[in-house]
C-alpha cells in the first residue's frame, strides 16, 4: 500500500476513535475488552499478601496464568541460564523483545499491503522465544501450530496485529533486507500482546536482542514474595523489578500495566517514522499522520497543548473536573504532550505514549522522573476517573506523567 493510502486509512481510523471517546463510551470494549488495566507497572496485588498457586499450569491456560517478572531495559545476559536452575520454579521461559522497523508487507498472493516511502518505516513491537520453552505457556488448542510455525522460522501474529496489518498465514513482513513469512494468527495474549513473535534464531537475525520478561510456573506453595526474592537474587543490587502473580495483570508482558503498542495504534492511529540520525531515540514522523491526528488546542488551566485528537475529550473532561473541584491552582506548569520519541529514550524500546500524543506531563519541576511524586492525590484520582494512568505508580516513579489507559467509562 502506498504512503498516501496509509494516510487515508489512519484518518478514517481517527474519526472512528473520536466518536467513541465523545459519544459512545460503551464501544470502548472493542479496544479494551475487560475494562481498565492495572495502573502502570502496578504489579498486581500487594506482595505482602501470601496466597499460594498450583504447581503446574492448567490444561488450557490461555497463555496468561503464569508468574511474570520484568525489569526496565531488559535482564542481564546471564539471567536466562541462571533462572532456569532456580528453586521453586518448575518451568521458565525468557522472552526477548525490541522494536523492529517494517519496510514492507505483502499478502499471501504477493501483493503489497504496506510499503512506506523510504526512509520511513513502521515500528513493530517484536518478540522472540525458544519455541520448546514457550510451548507450556500456550493453550493446548493452539500449542502445536504455534510451535510448528515458530520452529519453521515463521512469525506468529496476535489477532489485533493481523487485523491491523491485513495479513494472515502466507503473508510476509519485511524489515530491510530480511523477510519473514506469517505462519499463524492467534489470540493476543498468546503472544504477549506483541505484534510479531518469532523464534530466537530469527529474532537474532532481525536484531531482537534484549530479554524483556520472564514467564514461570511455580512449585506448590510458591508466594509472590518468594518468587520476587528468587528473581532478585539473580540481579544486580538495586535493579528495579516488577513481579506479578498469575492472573495479576491483563497484559502478561514487559511493562505489564501499560497499553502495549498494538492497543495504542488502534486508538491513536499507526504512524510511519524513522529514527533521527543525531539522536535515534527521537523520531521523524510522517507528516500525513501528524496532520491527521495531532492538534494544538486550548484546554482549561493549561492553555494551549499539542496532543492527539483522540485524547482531547478525556483531557478536557479531567481538567474541567479539576477546575470545578477548586484544585486548579495545584497545576502550575504544562510540561508537554506530543513528543516523538521512544520509551525512556531507548533506541530499542517502542515509541513512547508521548509519540502518539497520548500522554501529558504536568508540574515537571516538582515531579522529576525518578523522584518522589508530589502530585495532589485528588488530582490523580480525577485523572484516573477519566481513564488516565498515573506515572507516580510506575516502577520508576514519574509523578508529572498522565497517559491514556482506557476511554472514560471503559
Amino acid at each position: 500500500m502506498t504512503r498516501t493510502s496509509r494516510g487515508a486509512r489512519t484518518r478514517r481510523r481517527r474519526s472512528f476513535v473520536v466518536v467513541i471517546g465523545v459519544t459512545t463510551v460503551a464501544l470502548v470494549v472493542l479496544f479494551r475488552p475487560g475494562g481498565h488495566a492495572p495502573s502502570v507497572n502496578a504489579g498486581g496485588p500487594d506482595p505482602s499478601v501470601e496466597p499460594t498457586t498450583a504447581a503446574t499450569p492448567p490444561a488450557d491456560s490461555g497463555g496468561v496464568d503464569a508468574w511474570l517478572a520484568w525489569v526496565p531495559g531488559g535482564f542481564p545476559a546471564s539471567f536466562r541460564t541462571r533462572i532456569a536452575r532456580a528453586d521453586g520454579l518448575s518451568t521458565t521461559v525468557m522472552v526477548a523483545g525490541d522494536t523492529l522497523w517494517m519496510t514492507a508487507s505483502h499478502d499471501a498472493g504477493g501483493s503489497i499491503v504496506d510499503r512506506p516511502t523510504s526512509p520511513y518505516a513502521i515500528p513493530i513491537d517484536a518478540f522472540a522465544v525458544d519455541p520448546t520453552s514457550y510451548a507450556p505457556f500456550l493453550p493446548a488448542s493452539d500449542r502445536a501450530r504455534v510451535v510448528a510455525a515458530l520452529g519453521a522460522g515463521k512469525a506468529v501474529l496476535g489477532q489485533r496485529s493481523a487485523d491491523l496489518r491485513r495479513l494472515g498465514p502466507g503473508g510476509t513482513m519485511s524489515f530491510g533486507p530480511s523477510t519473514v513469512e506469517v505462519g499463524a494468527v492467534v489470540p493476543d495474549d498468546e503472544v504477549g500482546w506483541s505484534e510479531f513473535l518469532v523464534n530466537r534464531d530469527v529474532g537474532e537475525r532481525l536484531g531482537i536482542a534484549d530479554d524483556r520478561y520472564l514467564l514461570a510456573f511455580g512449585d506448590p506453595g510458591l508466594t509472590l514474595s518468594r518468587f520476587s526474592g528468587d528473581v532478585r537474587a539473580l540481579l544486580p543490587a538495586d535493579t528495579p523489578l516488577r513481579t506479578v502473580r498469575p492472573g495479576g495483570t491483563r497484559f502478561v508482558r514487559v511493562a505489564s500495566g501499560v497499553d502495549p503498542p498494538i492497543v495504542m495504534k488502534e486508538v491513536f492511529g499507526e504512524f510511519d517514522a524513522y529514527p533521527q540520525s543525531a539522536d535515534p531515540a527521537y523520531l521523524t514522523m510522517d507528516r500525513s499522520w501528524y496532520d491527521a491526528h495531532i492538534s494544538t488546542r486550548p484546554v482549561p488551566l493549561l492553555g494551549d497543548v499539542t496532543c492527539n485528537d483522540a485524547l482531547f475529550p478525556m483531557l478536557v473532561g479531567a481538567l474541567q473536573q479539576v477546575q470545578a473541584a477548586g484544585l486548579g491552582s495545584e497545576l502550575h506548569v504544562y510540561s508537554g504532550c506530543y513528543a516523538p520519541r521512544t520509551v525512556a529514550r531507548s533506541t530499542t524500546a517502542p515509541p513512547s505514549q508521548h509519540a502518539y500524543g497520548a500522554a501529558i506531563d504536568i508540574n515537571a519541576p516538582e515531579n522529576p522522573y525518578g523522584g518522589t511524586p508530589t502530585m495532589d492525590p485528588r488530582i490523580v484520582k480525577i485523572f484516573e476517573h477519566w481513564g488516565f494512568d498515573w506515572g507516580g505508580d510506575f516502577l520508576i516513579p514519574d509523578g508529572m506523567h498522565f497517559e491514556y489507559g482506557v476511554a472514560p467509562g471503559g
